[in-house]
């Protein structure tokens, strides 16, 4: 559980510090909508939120994307 909370918050570390990057684009798109253009501060809570209750392979493969 403990690599769950430890893969979240660094997933949302990642996004918050490079918004702008493909990586943070790809998580964001992949988790809450395909058509997303740019990461904003509403996007990344939507993100936390989704992230608290997606299955561990999803919470695995955003934590590849930024890795």
């Amino acid at each position: 559980m403990k690599r769950r909370r430890d893969e979240i918050d660094e997933i949302l570390r990642f996004v918050q510090e490079h918004p702008e990057s493909y990586a943070s684009l790809a998580v964001c798109r992949r988790a809450l909508d395909g058509g997303l253009e740019r990461v904003t501060g509403d996007t990344l809570l939507q993100l936390e939120q989704y992230l608290h209750e997606a299955p561990d392979d999803e919470i695995e493969a955003y934590y590849t994307i930024i890795t």
